[in-house]
């Protein structure tokens, strides 16, 4: 971001003309900047797609339901719904998820990351251990998606128990 401007010099005695002068080119910069800033830093679209979600509490999930990380922490471009735990690409380009698991002693997961219906990433989680014994797995993927691509994360083999507060769900655009 750069910022040019010139103030003109005032020779003279200072009269109420040329402060107000001076006064409109200083109020002229600070828009300037303020629109910059706007434009550049706090409207959503201009800013990096984006998303971070986690599981709020403890879920057993049947096979091939979507799970919701109900917990939003990031989300630019509104692009992942709480709700039915899709993320939809506002934008084609390069993209990244993560997706972590943590299982209950004795519970098993089978995570797979679905962009439009079709597995495109993979996890598991055999946690046959003993009582107080909890497995976390963890994966990530780096996919090329055009717009309006839809990607979630279901089990694929079984019904799921998955630890709140413990299992996440993220996304960025990479480019």
């Amino acid at each position: 971001m750069s910022l040019l401007f010139h103030i003109n010099p005032v020779s003279g005695d200072c009269t109420n003309t040329t402060l107000k002068l001076f006064d409109d080119q200083i109020q002229a910069i600070q828009k300037s900047v303020r629109t910059i800033v706007t434009d550049e830093f706090c409207n959503q679209k201009n800013a990096p797609v984006g998303f971070h979600a986690y599981m709020g509490s403890t879920k057993t999930i049947a096979k091939g339901v979507v799970w919701v990380y109900d917990k939003v922490v990031t989300n630019t471009h509104n692009a992942y719904s709480a709700t039915t735990g899709k993320f939809t690409t506002p934008e084609q380009g390069l993209y990244t998820f993560s997706y972590t698991t943590l299982s209950d002693p004795g519970q098993w997961s089978h995570a797979a990351l679905y962009v439009n219906g079709k597995i495109r990433s993979w996890q598991v989680v055999n946690n046959t251990g003993g009582k107080s014994q909890w497995l976390t797995c963890s994966n990530t993927a780096i996919l090329l998606l055009q717009k309006g691509d839809v990607v979630h994360v279901a089990d694929h083999v079984t019904a799921a128990t998955i630890r709140g507060l413990y299992s996440d769900f993220s996304g960025a655009k990479i480019n």
